[in-house]
């Protein structure tokens, strides 16, 4: 059974967790990252085929997730998947 909570009308919710990041479709511009509140997300740092430092999203504190699917909903590339808590 999924977790449901009800909005500030009264209709029902289910948050929608953070589950996974594709890396690979990540641009860098940070936009998940000064969205989400929580600390969610943190910054991965490499090294590219051209020998160019550049910098990624990644999942840091998934634990800390609170379902608002803001990185989601903000990411161009939709690298993000989530699933509910059941």
């Amino acid at each position: 059974m999924s977790v449901v909570f009800e909005t500030f009308g009264g209709s029902p919710w289910t948050p929608m967790y953070v589950d996974t990041f594709d890396k690979n479709k990540c641009l860098g511009c940070g936009r998940c990252i000064k969205l989400c509140v929580q600390k969610v997300l943190g910054v991965e740092t490499y090294e590219d085929d051209e020998g160019t430092e550049r910098q990624i999203a990644k999942i840091d504190n998934k634990d800390h997730c609170i379902g608002c699917q803001s990185c989601g909903s903000i990411c161009v590339r939709r690298c993000y998947t989530f699933k509910s808590k059941s």
